[in-house]
């Protein structure tokens, strides 16, 4: 774990004042930030990486100024350990539910989505 520099992402005003912000606008002030202290992205498709545990820890993720760096994304992945890295392509790829409004068989995270309690079938 690492110390006090990581906050997490929340909202500073507004209705949701204290609450966790998305987790896409966590990436925005992350990498607004790292633009603050580096300067402009070194290359067209550089994202900015967050190298400590808290980025996967948080519901919403961290906001850290001291360790975050430019990268690709395929860095980014490859930071992330393999456990986590195995659950969500066991999860997307493997896991087939019935939708029991409609009766279609799908596969991952797709049913969450469109089927179950979201089914357009659902009386």
């Amino acid at each position: 774990m690492c110390n006090s520099e990581c906050v997490p992402a929340v909202c500073i005003r507004g209705k949701k004042k204290g609450k966790y912000t998305t987790r896409s606008r966590a990436v925005k002030i992350a990498r607004k930030e790292l633009i603050k202290r580096d300067g402009p992205p070194p290359f067209p498709k550089a994202i900015c990486r967050h190298l400590c545990e808290n980025d996967s820890t948080a519901p919403n993720g961290f906001v850290c100024t001291s360790h975050t760096t430019w990268g690709t994304q395929k860095e980014n992945l490859d930071d992330r350990p393999e456990e986590k890295r195995k659950v969500g392509a066991k999860i997307s790829n493997s896991i087939e539910r019935t939708c029991p409004h409609c009766g279609r068989t799908i596969k991952g995270q797709v049913y969450f989505r469109w089927h179950g309690e979201n089914c357009k079938m659902k009386p």
